[in-house]
């Protein structure tokens, strides 16, 4: 008696911390994202861009091209974005990044995203091509390693201080993104701010 009374109580904390955990934020990946045309512009545009800056192990460059923002953060974007990590966002001021990891790039260390916020931000990688031979990976609160190649017109979210993730080098051919945040608030944090300085 004693004995089953102790399963069925360790059952129900098993099913309660796995609510839990499912209600935590995970990393989401979405495929086709934008419409074709959609996607074209944006891959046209980015041919477009010069005088990218050198980072470390890839090459960034802050753009404002009024198409791409009302892409982005367009309500059916939102909307969509909203329900799929079941929490409301708005459009963040902090500018979109287009990143080019070329043949060499040492990829990401695993890390979390830092909070810029002072609400965590969620932080979007949005893969224009990637004919690279590199990997996103990103642990579950279970621990589960989950391994996926980003294909193109397709987007990564991220919340800021949640799931630890990582990116694989770039030992063959090359990747392109956009990194763009929503925001939950607009009080930013020093963070913030120190983040904008790598533009300058």
């Amino acid at each position: 008696m004693f004995l089953n009374k102790l399963i069925f109580i360790l059952l129900i904390l098993i099913i309660l911390f796995y609510i839990f955990i499912r209600k935590r934020d995970e990393i989401y990946y979405i495929e086709d994202l934008l419409s074709s045309e959609e996607y074209e512009y944006i891959k046209n545009y980015v041919k477009t861009i010069n005088n990218l800056k050198y980072e470390r192990f890839r090459y960034i460059k802050s753009i404002n091209d009024n198409k791409i923002n009302d892409i982005f953060y367009s309500d059916d974007i939102i909307n969509k974005i909203e329900s799929i990590i079941n929490n409301k966002i708005k459009k963040s001021n902090f500018p979109i990044e287009y990143r080019i990891y070329p043949k060499g790039s040492e990829g990401m260390k695993c890390h979390k995203d830092t909070l810029l916020y002072e609400l965590p931000q969620y932080e979007m990688v949005y893969t224009i091509e990637n004919k690279s031979d590199s990997y996103t990976n990103w642990f579950s609160y279970l621990g589960w390693n989950n391994k996926i190649y980003t294909k193109p017109n397709s987007l990564i979210i991220v919340k800021a201080q949640e799931n630890t993730h990582c990116v694989s080098p770039v030992n063959d051919g090359y990747r392109t993104i956009l990194k763009l945040i929503y925001t939950q608030t607009d009080k930013y944090n020093r963070n913030y701010v120190n983040e904008l300085k790598r533009f300058t």
